[in-house]
């Protein structure tokens, strides 16, 4: 790997200083992200490479639109620096004449701030897995443990509460919800709570 990648520290906290009502910076990983009060609720925001020449990697100057307070400017800043920071390491492992390690791939995105769901597609897009291969690597990596679990308990949440409603449904032999068929064509005259209601008072339990 080249200098830039040895000198990345993911496992730092992306940490503001300054006024977070005016003017605020943070340094992390070799980057500086930077957000400004510019007039009524407009802000400012840039994120730079402090150790690749100090070239600006992005900032709002390049978007139509507008970012309205301080916390939504920061928070942009901070994904553009993580997708910046995954997209360099992508680019590093592939240039590189060695077998890739996915489980220290993983670890790394994850310190970096990166999803499960962004892991898995990074897999995808850029390792040509298959969907069901690169969920099994995320969700099998050490330092996600636990996940597959609590992704299956939400999908069984959600099968549960469908299948209130559905036309038909059919079962494991331990009794959890297998699948679950509505009839499109028939007319709903229920006016009870909706699914995504029952689901969310579900899961606040």
């Amino acid at each position: 790997m080249n200098e830039v990648i040895k000198n990345r520290k993911y496992n730092q906290q992306i940490i503001w200083e300054g006024d977070l009502k005016d003017d605020c910076k943070a340094k992390w990983s070799g980057l500086m992200l930077r957000a400004e009060w510019m007039d009524e609720d407009y802000w400012w925001w840039c994120v730079y490479d402090n150790l690749n020449n100090d070239i600006q990697i992005d900032s709002s100057n390049e978007y139509g639109e507008r970012f309205i307070g301080g916390e939504i400017a920061r928070n942009k800043a901070e994904k553009i620096a993580k997708e910046y920071l995954k997209n360099e390491l992508v680019l590093e492992l592939k240039k590189s004449q060695l077998e890739t390690n996915f489980d220290e791939l993983i670890s790394n995105l994850k310190t970096m701030g990166i999803s499960p769901m962004q892991s898995i597609m990074t897999l995808i897009k850029d390792f040509d897995f298959e969907y069901s291969k690169a969920k099994d690597k995320v969700f099998d990596s050490p330092v996600w443990k636990g996940l597959r679990q609590q992704s299956e308990n939400l999908t069984q949440a959600f099968l549960n509460i469908a299948a209130e409603d559905a036309d038909n449904v059919e079962y494991y032999d331990d009794g959890h919800v297998s699948s679950i068929t509505f009839d499109l064509t028939k007319e709903d005259s229920n006016k009870k709570q909706t699914f995504w209601d029952r689901l969310k008072t579900r899961m606040k339990k």
